[in-house]
């Protein structure tokens, strides 16, 4: 149930930064959406040292102090922790500050250094949501996510055509898109103080509850703050190196496909706009998956560490089998959907594509759906992975596949002159290593064995009859559409009523087939009225 409730915010999430990104990329323009992109990108690398890994290794730790009930200790690691942020947050905003210069062309400065005390606030609800998360309680996690987004969206587009009004009234017109750059970073900035405050309020009403357990906790050794902040370093150290090789693995990616290209003779034009393609259109829908399966994968950390904790091998297989059958449930009908209706949904989200764009991102999301599912499946067993305390596996499968996604990426490009299509076959590469050598390491480490035929074999039947009522189905409204309405709102509703359909559709052969028992719809937010609904469709006994 955590794990649906964060996904389902992470999509939530993802689809307002992808509805509000419209107009704000139309008001930033070419040149500020430049700035704002480049300033984001050495803001995110930066987050992601200092800040990212916190919520998943703080999880693990007081999961295991919980299930050992040394409340007294969860206390300590939590003081721990915001002394660390103090400290590691605090530099880590100040040399970005400091060094803007260094890392951002002139035009970004402004940007990034606006961006750069934002390292230091969201460090903060960073510990308060691994806390919440400890306890297998992702609702302060997901809600403040969401409350980030929307403020997100409010203030970056205001403060963007504030700052362009300000530059072009006092003289500055010739550099109104750096202003409307800066304006939008702002954005970030603020979006986080909200979703402090939000967090922050919520642990300071569950802090009661916390006093009365530490009241009756007889824990005689108590963690100093070195061992905390030791015990943040050993876990957290390994998740940031993998997810650092992965944003290497992206910058390898432009660099190397920009260059090779423009080694073989390819223009400017065809480069920058085949790459705008693959990261400002195709990421951002994949990306909506590839999020459900990251927060089960964040949810799956502390439960399997509390089980393992205890020595429960059965509990903490249970567990595995659930979330990789639920990450499997909820990536394939997506990577079926955009197979199936690609040029639909992206002829409606990019309306202003020309139709041989509108067919590359159509035959990109076709392809990349296979790594839409191995994604999934990785999220989850790299949090199994650190749940249990083998934090360096993911690290060694992240430079493994690192290697041959290069191996793969050069030849594709250079000789194959598969040009952007190299980038999409060289990252499922990657995923299937990444899969391979975690699943093997969770086998070796647990005993753990998957049901193949329940995990993956009947989603991906229910998928596959699912795709071919949602083919039928947009065929058949878009052509009667076509009779009453111009063809982008043919298009639009054939799409969202095609959408609805295949999703019950799944739904319910996943049921028919036993993709999904009462036992499982019950897990889910109300579950009870799932079950009810089943029942009365004859879709369950």
């Amino acid at each position: 149930m955590q794990a649906t409730i964060l996904a389902v915010a992470s999509v939530i999430s993802k689809v307002i930064g992808m509805v509000y990104n419209i107009p704000f990329a139309n008001i930033l323009g070419k040149a500020g959406n430049g700035y704002y992109g480049a300033a984001q990108t050495v803001y995110g690398y930066i987050w992601t040292i200092a800040v990212f890994s916190i919520p998943a290794a703080l999880s693990k730790i007081i999961a295991e102090r919980v299930q050992k009930g040394e409340y007294r200790n969860v206390r300590q690691i939590y003081k721990g922790a915001m002394l660390y942020i103090f400290f590691v947050g605090g530099i880590a905003s100040l040399l970005t500050y400091i060094f803007a210069p260094y890392l951002v062309t002139e035009n970004t400065v402004l940007s990034l250094r606006i961006l750069a005390p934002t390292v230091f606030i969201s460090g903060f609800a960073s510990v308060y949501r691994g806390y919440f998360q400890a306890y297998g309680n992702m609702v302060p996690t997901s809600i403040s996510q969401i409350i980030e987004q929307v403020i997100n969206a409010i203030v970056s587009i205001t403060a963007a055509l504030l700052f362009i009004k300000w530059a072009v009234s006092h003289g500055y017109g010739d550099m109104s898109d750096k202003y409307g750059a800066a304006g939008g970073t702002l954005g970030t900035g603020v979006a986080a103080v909200a979703s402090l405050i939000y967090i922050a309020f919520l642990f300071h009403r569950h802090r009661p509850v916390l006093q009365e357990k530490i009241a009756t906790d007889s824990t005689s050794e108590l963690l100093s703050y070195r061992e905390v902040i030791k015990l943040l370093l050993m876990v957290a150290t390994p998740i940031i190196l993998s997810s650092a090789i992965y944003n290497v693995n992206v910058i390898l990616d432009m660099n190397i496909y920009q260059k090779m290209l423009k080694y073989m003779g390819a223009g400017k034009d065809l480069i920058d706009g085949q790459y705008g393609l693959y990261s400002r259109m195709y990421l951002v829908l994949a990306n909506v998956p590839i999020a459900m399966a990251s927060a089960i994968g964040s949810a799956v950390i502390p439960s399997v560490s509390s089980a393992h904790a205890v020595g429960d091998k059965a509990g903490c297989n249970r567990k595995i089998q659930q979330s990789l059958q639920l990450a499997v449930v909820l990536t394939i009908p997506c990577a079926v959907g955009f197979a199936v209706l690609g040029k639909p949904i992206v002829r409606l989200v990019y309306y202003s594509l020309s139709d041989n764009d509108v067919t590359m991102v159509a035959n990109l999301l076709l392809i990349g759906g296979a790594s839409i599912v191995l994604y999934g499946i990785s999220s989850v067993l790299n949090g199994v992975l650190q749940g249990i305390g083998k934090v360096n596996i993911p690290v060694i499968s992240s430079i493994t596949a690192l290697i041959g996604h290069l191996l793969l990426l050069i030849p594709l490009i250079g000789v194959a002159k598969l040009e952007i299509y190299s980038l999409i076959f060289a990252t499922i590469l990657y995923a299937i290593i990444v899969v391979a050598m975690n699943l093997y390491f969770v086998k070796k480490e647990l005993q753990f064995k998957v049901e193949w035929k329940q995990t993956v074999g009947v989603p991906v039947l229910s998928a596959v009859i699912m795709g071919a009522i949602a083919i039928v189905v947009y065929a058949g409204i878009n052509e009667l559409s076509k009779l009453f309405m111009g063809v982008f709102l043919s298009n639009a509703v054939a799409v969202i009523v095609a959408i609805v359909i295949a999703a019950m559709t799944y739904f319910a052969v996943m049921l028919k087939v036993g993709g999904y028992t009462e036992e499982m719809l019950l897990a889910f937010p109300k579950g009870a009225m799932l079950v009810k609904m089943a029942r009365r469709l004859h879709l369950i006994r």
